[in-house]
């Protein structure tokens, strides 16, 4: 028997017991592409050959983005039957006594995920999707942080700035697990001390990581969002300004997420939250998107050279995504400075 099989028998044991009925494994697959958790798609069958599809999402020993499991459960909990459309909630475990991991299980959505570097991914849809992935964004804006459901997110002290909670997490980040100095990131780093944003009237919840590849579609319906790990109480700009994010839209820069124009989604998104945007705000959330992520794909260079975690989509994360990210920093930068 595979590891995969043993798996997915296993949870298939813990399953039946959770749900006091007897399940059987009709099939599991590893999903590929995120880099904090293991997950796997499974198909199980109850005894009148009904069969259920779920996601079970495992801790990995070695992960790229660290946070906690109850994290990202405790988002989804918070959008059930909402506007928000994220999967629906079975079970967390917070201990790896059960299945020799923390995990998480959910049903699978039906839909479709599309690589953040494809800018026909979502053709003929771009309009539509468009639209609602900005509003979506809005929606979580909207979302009352004293949520019971959200006790557990991670959030700013009272007397804390959100820019630099962020800030200063993720520029920790890169002093523990670069292997050299690089003056065009300090730059940038530099810069985003010197001249930090004005702190938002309005906490709200933060996603993380809103952006293309981070949603399942159909046939022009947004149906789920997902990846909630870095799930945070914080700057409404700040998840604005991570899908804004030139990296989203490599080749067609005027069409954030390769979804509608950059206009037409700041209005979008203004029209649902009622906040007018201070230009100079974003642009420092746009600068910050670019330092969190390369210290994100710092952090995967890390894993991959450590031999901590060999998956390939860590070394792509440190080559490609980290040239990009530093040439926007050096675009951004350039264009500041000349305009002082």
């Amino acid at each position: 028997m595979n590891n995969e099989i043993q798996l997915g028998e296993e949870f298939v044991n813990y399953y039946s017991e959770l749900k006091q009925e007897i399940f059987t494994l009709k099939s599991i697959s590893r999903i590929f592409g995120g880099a904090s958790r293991e997950t796997y798609r499974l198909s199980v069958l109850n005894k009148d050959l009904i069969e259920t599809n779920l996601i079970y999402r495992r801790t990995q020993s070695s992960a790229l983005i660290e946070t906690e499991q109850l994290t990202e459960y405790s988002a989804y909990l918070a959008f059930q039957d909402s506007k928000v459309p994220v999967p629906r909630t079975i079970a967390i475990e917070e201990s790896p006594d059960t299945l020799g991991a923390p995990f998480m299980v959910m049903e699978e959505l039906r839909g479709a995920a599309a690589s953040p570097f494809d800018q026909e991914a979502y053709s003929p849809y771009e309009e539509k999707l468009g639209h609602q992935f900005w509003d979506i964004l809005g929606e979580i804006v909207l979302k009352d942080i004293d949520d019971p459901n959200l006790a557990s997110i991670p959030r700013t002290e009272s007397k804390e700035s959100c820019w630099k909670r962020e800030l200063d997490h993720w520029v920790k980040v890169i002093r523990q697990d670069s292997y050299s100095v690089e003056p065009i990131l300090e730059a940038a780093i530099r810069e985003l001390y010197r001249n930090y944003p004005k702190d938002s009237a309005k906490k709200c919840l933060v996603h993380g990581d809103y952006r293309n590849g981070n949603f399942l579609s159909k046939e022009g319906t947004l149906v789920g969002i997902l990846d909630w790990e870095m799930a945070h109480i914080g700057d409404p700009l700040e998840d604005l300004a991570w899908a804004m994010s030139p990296i989203w839209c490599w080749k067609d820069r005027d069409r954030p997420s390769y979804l509608i124009k950059r206009k037409q989604a700041l209005d979008v998104w203004q029209k649902k939250t009622q906040i007018k945007i201070e230009v100079e705000s974003l642009a420092w959330w746009e600068l910050f998107a670019c330092v969190k992520g390369l210290a994100i794909w710092i952090s995967a260079g890390h894993e991959f050279i450590t031999g901590s975690n060999t998956d390939p989509i860590n070394l792509f994360s440190a080559w490609i995504p980290g040239d990009i990210h530093m040439e926007i920093i050096l675009e951004t930068l350039e264009k500041e400075f000349r305009s002082r």
